[in-house]
């Protein structure tokens, strides 16, 4: 028996061998990996929500040695106390530096004693759909993980969450996963280059990164007001699609359908009209068939410099028309906001709040988030409502709810809302008390 298994053994053919190409490029992904992970960080965030203090986790990376950290902007909004943990886990009070709702980017500082390993932003433009890369973060806590994969697609469009919102991102994807608190981690190339920052995951093998040529941008952008100082037009467009153009009898024709105009935008003062085709701007051609080719062209306006002038093109029923177009400032975003403790948030209405919630103007304040379970959710306050009064007295300006939320909460308080034309009464009850 001995001698058969012996015989069995010298019979079967030797395990295979792992070719060296292969092993050159593990270790490479290895040497890449070893190299990056201390430049990637844990990130918490603290915001307070109907009274109560709210965590948040993320990631982030160290993108020089004496402590810029680039991180998504979703991971730090509203905070009010930011920390960083490091690859030694120490930790650090971050100060945001940058915060940038359109392109979900935020930069925070911290000070060290030494100097810190850092990552070197890359050329996305270069980067190619098949080219391998690393994802690096923290996913569910799990510090500094790396996974594995390609660029998937480049150019991809993801609308805003939030009516208004156009968001200026020209998406990598990639099926290197991107899961919950990878959210603000690298994305590498096997030359150890960071070539976005990782937003979001919407499936398994499907991630969304920002492209490092849009960080540089962020990063190196003038910041007024706390927001990213942008050129704007003030225009509503849609795509120009091939239908259209035949029934206007134009079937070769291609750009983007004019639809509307912010009041006072710039667009609307350069003599622009509804109805117009933009087919130039600034000598680049204008051609949108599909959402994402309207947010490239967001995209290309909000890179102009607000105050300069650019030729527009367009065609209307007349002809060809030569438009000279001043670009103006983008307007604040969000404004100021408050929150109260009966579990809903207010903001001043700006141009941006009055397209989001479609407000016809911009006097008093409005609901924007309303959380679930709250006092003011069980009375039926909603999004988008305007606030009127606080017990009777009318409420005007976010300094009078400021003033007013400051008082120590009640039991029971009366508030009136608007929900379009339609004006209603809500009792906000704190839980745990008793009802009358």
């Amino acid at each position: 028996m001995k001698r058969l298994w012996l015989c069995l053994l010298l019979t079967l053919p030797a395990p295979a061998q792992t070719p060296d190409f292969l092993l050159q490029t593990q270790r490479l992904i290895t040497s890449v990996s070893d190299r990056l992970k201390p430049t990637v960080v844990h990130i918490e965030s603290w915001s307070r929500r109907a009274g109560t203090r709210v965590k948040a986790v993320g990631s982030g990376v160290v993108v020089t040695p004496e402590g810029r950290i680039v991180t998504n902007y979703h991971v730090i909004d509203k905070a009010d106390q930011v920390q960083v943990v490091l690859d030694d886990r120490s930790r650090y009070d971050a100060q945001v530096l940058q915060r940038d709702k359109l392109t979900d980017l935020a930069v925070l500082q911290i000070k060290t004693p030494a100097p810190l390993p850092y990552a070197s932003l890359g050329d996305s433009d270069s980067a190619q759909v098949g080219q391998w890369v690393l994802a690096i973060g923290n996913p569910y806590g799990l510090d500094r993980t790396v996974s594995f994969g390609i660029i998937s697609g480049k150019g991809r469009y993801i609308p805003g969450s939030e009516q208004g919102v156009t968001p200026l991102n020209d998406f990598l994807q990639t099926d290197a996963n991107i899961d919950s608190g990878s959210s603000g981690g690298p994305l590498v190339d096997l030359q150890g280059k960071v070539v976005g920052i990782n937003s979001s995951g919407i499936g398994r093998g499907i991630g969304f990164t920002i492209p490092s040529k849009v960080v540089k941008e962020v990063m190196q952008g003038k910041q007024q007001q706390g927001q990213l100082e942008r050129g704007w037009l003030g225009l509503y467009t849609q795509p120009f699609t091939r239908a259209l153009a035949a029934y206007r009898g134009i079937p070769s024709v291609r750009g983007l359908l004019v639809s509307d105009f912010a009041p006072g935008s710039p667009a609307q003062r350069s003599g622009l009209q509804v109805g117009d085709v933009i087919t130039e701007l600034d000598g680049t051609p204008v051609e949108a068939e599909e959402e994402d080719e309207i947010q490239r062209f967001a995209q290309q306006v909000s890179r102009l410099t607000p105050g300069s002038k650019v030729e527009m093109k367009v065609r209307r029923a007349s002809g060809q028309t030569n438009l000279a177009v001043e670009i103006g400032l983008q307007p604040h975003l969000e404004g100021a906001e408050v929150e109260t403790p009966y579990g809903f948030r207010v903001a001043e209405i700006t141009s941006f709040r009055q397209q989001q919630f479609r407000l016809i103007d911009k006097s008093g304040v409005v609901v924007t988030e309303v959380l679930e379970g709250s006092p003011a959710s069980e009375a039926g306050v909603e999004e988008g409502d305007l606030l009127l009064e606080w017990e009777d007295r009318p409420v005007e300006t976010l300094d009078q709810v400021e003033r007013l939320a400051d008082a120590p909460a009640k039991a029971n308080l009366l508030l009136r809302f608007r929900k379009g034309q339609y004006r209603y009464y809500a009792l906000l009850q704190q839980r745990g008390r008793k009802k009358p």
